[in-house]
């Protein structure tokens, strides 16, 4: 039966220990908290569906047998494609979590076959800016291979596996002593969709959103530069991580579950931040992102693109990431969540059929609706100074002001 041991690195410190054990066996898992963790009373980071206790959780089913707050910490898409790539063939949840390395993972936690965080874990050496152009060689040939030449340490660097989620290549690397999520153009993109994301994100930021912050870099290909929000720099050149957990786990959700997507909904994610003291601008900030999706017609709004951190001691809505325009030639007719009382349905109607989930009367829903859909010109104006074609004839076909007012 695979076993592993989770690690935490404490809020607000650089301390590792040993947060419990998880076990999985055809599908179904089983936690339970370190019992030197429950006697000192630890911060756990999900209270309210694993709050601390001496008993184990067992008959886990959800995402292969993994917690969710466990499961934030697994590879995800890319980094599941290099594990396959790696051993051959397809393997369970635990054993991607197991063959993932440390220095990578989002947010706070590590796992590892040891009751006791072995000594530095999680501190291997990360690539830099220069070494990007290894890692896009390398991405292709996920596809073909580093480069000839290229040295041993560069490979082990550039072959991460469980950065932030999605199925896009991605690396983190070290710029000016922060540290940077790089997504370069995949050679089967049709489109230029690093430059789309970062004229999204940029116009997102001058509107007063709070976006993570982006840059272009435009190399051998154009890549997207995105400051890792899950880590702050700390002494000696390390880094603390910072607690986070996704909409998916915020809403209990099964990622690959048969109609589990039908769970996906706002107001509910909205009333779980709620529960965990996340401040009400916040989830009002929340709202007005959901009316920026559809006014550039963002349909990938997939609860793993939503995340609240722990800082300063409460839960905070993280900063916006991975908003990219559909690039079908229209605006889309639907969002990946459920809005409101009608569904998935794109309509003003929609948007202000639950606006008390938010803190929110109907005059400041009303209010915010129409703010982000009067940035509808300067958006325009944004893109057709900003992108090339087609990226820029998309990026307008997409936008759904129109829905915002209907």
């Amino acid at each position: 039966m695979p076993l592993l041991y989770i690690y935490i690195q404490q809020p607000g410190s650089l301390e590792v220990t040993t947060l419990g054990r998880l076990t999985v066996e055809k599908g179904v898992g089983e936690f339970v908290y370190s019992p030197l963790y429950y006697k000192a009373g630890g911060w756990v980071p999900d209270p309210l569906h694993y709050p601390l206790r001496a008993e184990p959780y067992t008959n886990i089913t959800k995402n292969g047998g993994l917690p969710g707050f466990i499961r934030d910490a697994a590879p995800d898409g890319w980094g599941e494609r290099l594990v396959i790539r790696e051993h051959g063939g397809e393997l369970d949840a635990i054993s991607y979590l197991q063959k993932s390395p440390n220095h990578d993972r989002a947010g706070s936690l590590m796992v590892g076959s040891s009751k006791v965080p072995p000594e530095g874990i999680g501190q291997a050496g990360l690539g830099t800016l220069t070494q990007l152009d290894a890692f896009i060689q390398f991405a292709d040939g996920v596809q073909g291979g580093f480069p000839p030449g290229t040295d041993r340490a560069t490979k082990a660097t550039l072959q991460q596996r469980s950065s932030l989620g999605g199925a896009r290549p991605k690396c983190t690397l070290v710029e000016a002593g922060r540290l940077i999520l790089a997504k370069p153009r995949d050679r089967h993109d049709n489109y230029d969709i690093p430059s789309l994301e970062y004229a999204c994100m940029v116009f997102a930021a001058s509107k007063g959103l709070n976006v993570a912050n982006v840059r272009l870099h435009k190399g051998r290909v154009n890549t997207l530069l995105v400051d890792r929000f899950d880590r702050a720099p700390a002494a000696n050149g390390q880094y603390a991580r910072v607690p986070m957990l996704s909409g998916l786990t915020l809403l209990d959700s099964n990622w690959l579950g048969q109609g589990d997507w039908k769970k996906w909904h706002y107001g509910v994610l909205v009333d779980e931040m709620n529960r965990r003291g996340v401040p009400e601008a916040d989830r009002q900030e929340l709202y007005k992102r959901i009316c920026f999706n559809i006014l550039v017609g963002n349909d990938d709004d997939h609860p793993k693109n939503v995340a609240v951190l722990f800082t300063n001691g409460c839960w905070r809505l993280s900063p916006m990431y991975d908003v990219v325009p559909t690039t079908e030639g229209a605006p889309p007719s639907r969002l990946a969540m459920a809005i409101g009382s009608y569904g998935h349905e794109i309509s003003r109607r929609n948007l202000l059929s639950q606006v008390e989930h938010y803190g929110l009367s109907q005059a400041q829903a009303i209010e915010v609706i129409d703010e982000v859909a009067s940035w509808a010109p300067d958006l325009e104006e944004h893109y057709r100074s900003s992108l090339e074609v087609p990226e820029r004839d998309l990026a307008i076909m997409a936008m759904g002001a129109g829905n915002l007012l209907e």
